[in-house]
């Protein structure tokens, strides 16, 4: 009896760099990726190999010995991904299937076992998986937090959310089980975006999965690049969230920030929590709408009463600072001197009034 083994050569990260480097430099490398692949298999006994564009290439091997065919396979595998590091700006990730009768059952092998590169990452030859138990429930809980980045219109820190957690979990889930989990986690963000209800207050389903299509969800199921599964979630959930009015989020940052700015502990962080926004969204806010940072604005509203103080009062440098938010009185002379140009003492010195 003749036998099959399939190793699939994937590109890793393909689509992440084209977009970042460009098609045209894409396409040189994809042309030097295939005189790698076909260089390590030219010659071989038994081998074949085609290209399956954009970045895969199925090479088969076959024989009459399963042990000795997958022995060979193995080999060729290390050889190719070798060459592509070596020959290419790219790494290479290599599944290789089980031996089977025939090269459909092969190539429907070494795909299944590609999918496991969602959970293992790249760079590396990988063989059939023995089994094993499998997680039946997620690691990590984070509805709690997801929930508040969705009410908040915050799409990019929500997926940002969901690809971490994806990392995490990766490490105690299969493949179909990662998958699965995470398809519930969308139709969570569903619910929580649309919060359409029937009569009796439960969700309203058909309402809420019309924003997820099935392709969608299909799609999940075709994904097994963990740079990939993170740019496709941050486009899904920037459909699935309505987004809400940027200046709304930072309006309500510079209320709490102009409430609290004598807190020496405010931070980023903080602040995000009480709108309920991410850290990343609230300093992009800040970026685009003030071309400024939350570090800069804190400061100017913590420096404006510090001026105000000094020129009204007789309070001493370390009570001004206590008042103003600064954890010390050598602390607010840092901040005064950089962005003043002179001293706490200079500046009352000199009779300056907090609009000069």
């Amino acid at each position: 009896m003749t036998y099959a083994v399939a190793a699939l050569v994937d590109i890793d990260d393909f689509m992440v760099s084209e977009q970042a480097r460009g098609r045209s430099w894409a396409h040189r490398q994809l042309q030097h990726a295939d005189q790698a692949v076909r260089a390590a298999t030219s010659g071989r006994p038994g081998a074949t190999c085609r290209s399956q564009p954009p970045e895969e290439w199925l090479v088969l091997l076959t024989g009459v010995d399963p042990d000795a065919l997958m022995s060979d396979a193995a080999a060729l595998a290390e050889e190719v991904r070798a060459r592509i590091v070596r020959e290419t700006a790219w790494t290479a990730t290599v599944s290789l299937g089980s031996p089977s009768v025939g090269a459909i059952a092969a190539e429907r092998d070494a795909r299944r076992v590609n999918g496991y590169k969602l959970v293992l990452g790249g760079d590396r030859v990988i063989e059939p998986p023995s089994g094993g138990g499998v997680a039946t429930t997620p690691p990590v809980r984070i509805e709690r937090e997801l929930t508040r980045r969705v009410r908040a219109g915050d799409s990019n820190g929500a997926a940002g959310l969901l690809a971490s957690w994806v990392d995490r979990c990766a490490r105690d889930a299969d493949p179909q089980t990662l998958r699965n989990w995470l398809i519930g986690q969308l139709l969570f963000v569903v619910d929580v975006a649309d919060r359409a209800r029937l009569a009796d207050g439960s969700t309203d389903w058909v309402v809420a999965c019309a924003r997820l299509p099935i392709e969608d969800i299909i799609t999940v199921g075709d994904i097994h690049e963990r740079s990939y599964l993170h740019m496709w979630l941050r486009e899904t959930l920037g459909r699935l969230m309505p987004e809400q009015p940027r200046r709304d989020v930072l309006a309500l940052a510079e209320s709490y920030m102009a409430e609290h700015y004598t807190d020496a502990g405010l931070r980023l962080a903080t602040v995000a929590e009480a709108v309920s926004a991410s850290p990343f969204y609230i300093s992009h806010l800040f970026a685009e709408e003030r071309r400024t940072t939350f570090l800069r604005h804190l400061t100017g509203l913590r420096l404006r009463h510090a001026r105000r103080l000094l020129s009204t009062s007789t309070l001493s440098v370390d009570v001004i600072a206590a008042h103003t938010g600064y954890p010390s009185a050598k602390a607010l002379r840092t901040a005064f001197s950089r962005y003043v140009g002179c001293s706490p003492t200079e500046y009352r010195r000199a009779g300056f009034r907090p609009g000069a």
